[in-house]
């Protein structure tokens, strides 16, 4: 990827594949399918009783007699895909990078950050920054 980001709008469009998404409703979907994954219950091979969610699995590590206390989990996934900006001409191929934040205390604050990286960053014409320098000294 290259060092270029664009930020997103919620109301831009993601095409992944075939499927289109509002950004607002691609953080949406992915916040409340995770957050559905985690909650779900670790079965024991001795035991048909339901055990720890994975959330609770993850959240406590032990290493020896020191225990590690998560209180946060990320994920960070990239995958292609294309971005119709408001206000753009057309579709603009790049790399959208997803980063969830999973806080294990209060599930209810975690975080879907989406960044897009596209292949060819547009660069500004010229002319607008002269534009911009007369505007300034004016």
């Amino acid at each position: 990827m290259n060092d270029k980001i664009i930020p997103l709008d919620c109301d831009d469009v993601i095409l992944l594949g075939k499927d289109t998404f509002k950004v607002s409703r691609l953080k949406e979907l992915v916040e409340k399918l995770i957050r559905h994954r985690l909650q779900r219950r670790v079965y024991e091979s001795n035991s048909l009783e339901p055990g720890v969610s994975m959330l609770e699995l993850f959240n406590l590590i032990s290493l020896g007699e020191h225990h590690i206390k998560l209180s946060e989990i990320q994920f960070n996934y990239a995958i292609n895909c294309q971005i119709l900006r408001i206000g753009s001409e057309g579709w603009q191929k790049g790399k959208l990078n997803i980063e969830v934040c999973i806080l294990s205390l209060n599930p209810n604050l975690n975080q879907i950050y989406l960044e897009f990286y596209p292949e060819e960053f547009i660069e500004y014409d010229s002319l607008l920054d002269d534009i911009c320098k007369i505007i300034a000294e004016n």
